[in-house]
Formats: C-alpha cells, sequence, structure tokens
C-alpha cells in the first residue's frame, strides 16, 4: 500500500512538471543603430567656430557617444549627448569622419552607426585634397599567404569630378619604400614572402596636385 501512495505520488509530479511552461528569459533590449544627418558624408562643412552633428533618435537608447576622428593626425575627440545633435569645435581646414554609439542603461551592448567623412573648410575653398584613402585588403593586422597577393583600397573627395592617382609604399620596415607610382586603379599585386612581417601605405593625389596619406597599415606572411 506504501509503494502504491509513493508512485501515486511521484506521476502526479511528473505530470505537474510536463504541464507547467519553462519561465521565460526577457533580454535586454538593444539599442538600434543611429541614422547619420549633418554633416553629410563626403561633403565640406563651412563652420566658422562650431561645427553642429546630428542624428536620428535610435531605439532603445538613453545615451549616445560621438567619436570624431581627424584623418591626418589620428586625434579623437569623444562627446556623450542625451539628445541627438552636439557641437564640438575643431580645427579648420582637416578632413574629419565621425560615429555614433548608441548606448541604454539596460543593456551592456552598444551598437555603432556608419562612419561618415567631411572637410571642415572654415571658408570657401575651390578644392580640396582627398579623403586620406581606406584600405581595403589585406586589413590592418591581416594574416595573407606568401606569394602573389593583391592590395585594395578605396578613396572620395568632396570634389566632384577630380581624378586620383596613388602612389603604394611597402617594406618591412616603416612603409617608406615607394613599389608602384602613379596608379590610375585602386588596387594592385605584390610578391611577399614566408614569414615576414609588412608595412605599407597609399599616398593619394588629385588632379589639382592635393594630396593625402592614409597612414601606415601592416599584415603577417604565412
Amino acid at each position: 500500500m506504501k509503494n502504491i501512495v509513493i508512485k501515486s505520488f511521484l506521476a502526479i509530479v511528473l505530470i505537474i512538471s510536463s504541464c507547467s511552461s519553462p519561465s521565460e528569459v526577457r533580454e535586454d533590449p538593444v539599442p538600434t543603430a543611429a541614422l547619420l544627418s549633418k554633416p553629410e558624408n563626403n561633403t565640406q562643412c563651412l563652420q566658422i567656430e562650431k561645427v553642429k552633428f546630428e542624428w536620428g533618435i535610435s531605439e532603445n537608447t538613453d545615451s549616445y557617444t560621438i567619436t570624431v576622428t581627424n584623418l591626418l593626425s589620428n586625434e579623437v575627440v569623444t562627446q556623450n549627448s542625451t539628445t541627438n545633435s552636439i557641437e564640438i569645435t575643431l580645427t579648420q581646414g582637416k578632413p574629419y569622419s565621425w560615429q555614433i554609439t548608441s548606448k541604454s542603461a539596460a543593456s551592456a551592448k552598444e551598437t555603432k552607426s556608419e562612419v561618415w567623412k567631411f572637410y571642415l573648410s572654415g571658408n570657401a575653398e575651390i578644392n580640396h585634397a582627398p579623403f586620406p584613402a581606406e584600405v581595403v585588403a589585406p586589413k590592418n593586422g591581416a594574416s595573407v599567404s606568401a606569394g602573389s597577393i593583391e592590395l585594395s583600397w578605396t578613396v572620395s573627395d568632396v570634389d566632384v569630378g577630380d581624378t586620383h592617382t596613388f602612389d603604394i609604399f611597402l617594406d618591412q620596415v616603416d612603409a617608406t619604400t615607394k613599389i608602384k607610382q602613379s596608379l590610375s586603379a585602386t588596387k594592385t599585386s605584390v610578391d611577399v614572402e614566408a614569414g615576414g612581417i609588412y608595412y605599407w601605405s597609399i599616398t593619394a593625389t588629385d588632379s589639382k596636385n592635393n594630396k593625402s596619406q592614409s597612414g601606415t597599415h601592416m599584415f603577417t606572411v604565412k
């Protein structure tokens, strides 16, 4: 009789357990990416003292961090805001990039926007240097196989109609050895040896002879 009672009790427990729905795990809402507005991408910005940055309000967001980078010196300015605009004083006559990071007090996750670029002229200029070339491949710090590899990059310019040529620097010390000159394409092939670390950079020149430097990037060869 005792065994029957115990078995009946266990059966009831199993039935209750199988009918109970598992507790729901609620994830904290992740902020969405902000949509950038002003200054517009690849444009000339004519501000005298301060640049006003504006972007769309992102969902699940309590605050924003703006990151502004001087593309010539790589100097970075970061500021926080609880609204979708902010004014920042910057040095005139320089190219910049900017990006917004959306944050939420309810989530540890952050979401970054696109990266836009602009040229802070201060006064209207006839022509500007191109923005520093952006490396496509190999990415900085990448590892590649020995032999022939392709170096590729992109470039943009606020001056519509400008054409560009490129000088490529590559060596295993400091990217000061010019290996290609006056390229019109945004890619080229080079031979690299196994077991080495290579450094490379791009000088972009527009049709008005204005120049910009990409900065030095590196990759290793297997």
